[in-house]
């Protein structure tokens, strides 16, 4: 199997080499490119909990993460168990390691399917989904400013038109692993790491140079899934909001969406730190 930098980044995020995962150029993210983005290592941890064995026919509707460090370029494993089960419902635990040292987990909530008959919503009900925009207007600065291989490039993010609102759709270009088909749930927990993200990215459609105006950071330790249906296309629209307290910590949430309406919702906690701690991949935004 060659070593994950003489692939195409193009081609998928992982190639599977018997149980491990050999990453792309595209798994890593702007400003660590020496480690993993989330997004990755969360739609790892998605697969591992959705293909775990089961005798009946079974959805995810919880997934819960919580990255301790973020993985480094090289080969990953995906360890799961089941932690417990009853007539309708699963709890399985999964790890991600890289030569022996666990660098994120989860724990996923299965529900057996049955058919359900549900009232349909009324004609105006708000779940409906914000529209689809036709491009990725407004993000011209990312093609210029994060060149290169790495997730930008196989992540297609479409905003709201103007940005209006800090809401935006996401749509996964290449397969999570090489040689097979990425699932409704894998891509929504790709996306979700993009909870935090859809607020800075607005800021900065706003003004590239306004996140380094304010004398924070933040960072996400974890995210939270919930889903009660699996998402009808590649599409994944995140409604985000995000909040912050002089205490060091925060929260953003985000109603999730497909192109057909409200699939659930989304969640995570922000650690806040000074500038002093920002990558120093972030320079090229501080203004000279």
């Amino acid at each position: 199997m060659p070593d994950s930098a003489d692939r195409s980044p193009v081609e998928a995020i992982f190639h599977r080499d018997g149980n491990r995962f050999l990453p792309t150029p595209a798994a890593h993210g702007p400003w660590y490119p020496d480690s993993q983005h989330g997004s990755p290592m969360l739609g790892l941890l998605a697969r591992a909990v959705e293909q775990h064995p089961s005798e009946h026919p079974m959805q995810v509707t919880r997934l819960t993460v919580d990255l301790s460090r973020a993985a480094p370029m090289s080969a990953v494993t995906i360890h799961t168990k089941l932690r417990r089960a009853t007539r309708s419902i699963d709890w399985i635990e999964a790890s991600l390691l890289a030569d022996g040292e666990e660098f994120a987990s989860a724990v996923g909530m299965r529900f057996r399917l049955k058919s359900i008959e549900i009232l349909d919503p009324p004609d105006d009900d708000p779940e409906q989904p914000p529209r689809l925009p036709e491009s990725s207007d407004g993000l011209g600065w990312m093609a210029r400013d994060l060149d290169g291989d790495g997730i930008h490039s196989v992540v297609e993010i479409r905003p709201v038109p103007g940005f209006e609102t800090p809401t935006a759709w996401f749509r996964l270009k290449v397969p999570l692993v090489a040689d097979e088909e990425t699932t409704p749930f894998q891509r929504a927990a790709f996306a979700s790491d993009m909870v935090y993200s859809v607020p800075f990215l607005r800021w900065m459609h706003v003004d590239k140079k306004v996140l380094f105006k304010r004398p924070f950071l933040a960072i996400n330790p974890d995210t939270t899934i919930n889903l009660h249906r699996p998402a009808c296309s590649d599409w994944i629209c995140l409604d985000t909001r995000a909040n912050y307290d002089v205490s060091g910590a925060g929260t953003a949430v985000a109603r999730v969406y497909d192109e057909q309406g409200l699939i659930g919702s989304m969640s995570q906690s922000l650690f806040l730190r000074d500038l002093s701690s920002a990558p120093r991949d972030w320079s090229k935004y501080v203004d000279p």
